[in-house]
């Protein structure tokens, strides 16, 4: 099962979700290196994310991620899998 990666945002005082940007496949391994993801890595932690990764891994994703007073991470999640039938 292949493992997808999600840059999430939470609020530094709470913890909270407060921001959410799923990175597509063919997108992975740019954010992967940005996010500092050795290849010998089986990607399955959290990688916490500074204020430059955030804006190089905005660029990749070609979106405005807002930073302001959120700790981000690039975190995995299982894709779903397909039905068949």
């Amino acid at each position: 099962m292949p493992v997808m990666y999600e840059v999430n945002g939470y609020d530094r005082e709470t913890g909270t979700l407060k921001a959410c940007y799923e990175v597509p496949w063919r997108q992975a391994s740019s954010v992967g290196k940005v996010a500092g993801i050795a290849e010998s890595d089986d990607g399955l932690g959290s990688y916490p994310l500074d204020e430059k990764q955030v804006a190089e891994i905005a660029v990749i994703l070609e979106c405005c991620i807002a930073q302001e007073g959120l700790g981000f991470f690039l975190e995995p999640y299982d894709a779903p899998q397909q039905a068949t039938g």
